[in-house]
């Protein structure tokens, strides 16, 4: 097993913040234990994906366009102490969405 410091972008949530609700993109890192590159990407998309915080904050409509994304960014392997200390990772840097 490999250590990953996972970098993942978000697009297209729409998210309430103190009663205002817009659509937003985010950036945030997690930092998974996998066995190989593909392995640690789908691990940290499921902590995304799972997270109580960000799905309480979400407000996207059922079946409306355009849904939530969220891609790989960036990744790099990282020794056992890193990952000991920074696990699982936390926390969203948002942003507005341009509307089209």
């Amino acid at each position: 097993m490999s250590y990953f410091q996972v970098m993942l972008e978000g697009e297209n949530f729409f998210i309430e913040f103190d009663g205002k609700e817009e659509l937003l993109g985010f950036t945030t890192t997690r930092w998974v234990k996998a066995s190989n590159e593909e392995q640690a990407e789908l691990k940290a998309v499921e902590l995304i994906k799972n997270d109580t915080h960000l799905q309480n904050l979400l407000r996207n409509p059922e079946n409306e366009l355009p849904s939530p994304m969220i891609y790989l960014s960036e990744m790099c392997k990282v020794n056992w102490f890193t990952y000991v200390r920074r696990k699982p990772g936390a926390g969203y840097s948002f942003y507005p969405m341009g509307q089209e």
